[in-house]
This record gives structure tokens, C-alpha cells and sequence, in this order.
């Protein structure tokens, strides 16, 4: 199946990764001269970490991806 624990977790732990990078190029941002292509990048990044976690969520409710998904140890 293509949807199990460990590409669930992957999932989760990239969209962390996004967010965190996203979030030093925000404060790099402030102190370099490159503000605006350096704060846009920031932005996409933050955004594009929360619909990571978004799909992941949703993808994590349909039915048969949450039979599947009990399984996991925690």
C-alpha cells in the first residue's frame, strides 16, 4: 500500500523541516539586502509545510487509510 506509518511520518516530519527553513530564510530576510526574493521564498516554504500537513491530514481520514493507519505503533 502506498499509504503506511512510515511515509505518514515522513510526510509530517518534512512539512516540520519546511516550516523550520522556512522560518531561518524569514530571519535571514530581515538582515540581508535581498528582502524581497529572500521573504517570498520564506513564504513559500511556510506555505507550502502547512498544505503538506493539511493533505497529510485529510489523507489520514479517509477510511481505509485509518484502518490502516491503527496499526502503527506510536
Amino acid at each position: 500500500m502506498l499509504v503506511n506509518c512510515r511515509t505518514m511520518r515522513a510526510a509530517v516530519m518534512m512539512s516540520g523541516l519546511l516550516l523550520v527553513m522556512g522560518l531561518m530564510l524569514g530571519v535571514v530576510a530581515i538582515w540581508t539586502p535581498l528582502a524581497v526574493p529572500t521573504s517570498q521564498l520564506s513564504l513559500m516554504l511556510v506555505l507550502a509545510a502547512a498544505l503538506l500537513l493539511a493533505v497529510t491530514f485529510v489523507v489520514a481520514l479517509i477510511p481505509g487509510v485509518s484502518r490502516h493507519l491503527d496499526e502503527c505503533r506510536h
